[in-house]
């Protein structure tokens, strides 16, 4: 199978899941508190844009200023949709957490790409593939597992 294809699925996938879980909170969101919409904001962006961040990254060819700006804003996005349940103080800390979670995502890409960047040996040069394919898979599962300890707090 062609990486670039399991890379697309993966993002749809963590697409769906972040999808599927804003509009849970959105028809719940008469049920919980400031302050708990707060957390549930801080801690759903905030995942899934560090891993949509650090995907976009190994998916696009171009040059890293131009994959942070892009990654930056689609987790401020992130951020100012889970932040808009609640309340104005959720929505500035949502985009705050999201474009964080953002520019991390990239970082932690570029450094998965080129081990160089923090002075890691060259033999991890002949495993970038595979190290691309476990880290977005592991990011996937702390998506899943985030996303379903929100659901299940929604539920208690």
């Amino acid at each position: 199978m062609n990486m670039n294809l399991l890379l697309i699925m993966i993002l749809i996938v963590n697409g769906l899941i972040g999808s599927l879980i804003y509009n849970l909170m959105y028809k719940k969101r008469k049920l919980f508190t400031d302050r708990y919409g707060m957390v549930m904001t801080m801690c759903s962006s905030g995942v899934l844009s560090v891993n949509l961040a650090m995907l976009i990254h190994f998916l696009l060819p171009a040059n890293l200023v131009l994959i942070t700006f892009i990654a930056t804003v689609i987790g401020g996005t992130i951020g100012i949709l889970f932040g808009s349940l609640v309340k104005f103080q959720s929505l500035l800390a949502g985009f705050f957490y999201g474009a964080i979670g953002g520019i991390m995502g990239t970082m932690f890409g570029a450094v998965i790409e080129n081990p160089a960047l923090c002075g890691l040996p060259a033999s991890y040069l002949n495993s970038v593939d595979q190290n691309m394919i476990i880290f977005s898979l592991f990011g996937t599962a702390l998506v899943s597992t985030s996303i379903g300890l929100l659901y299940y707090s929604l539920r208690v």
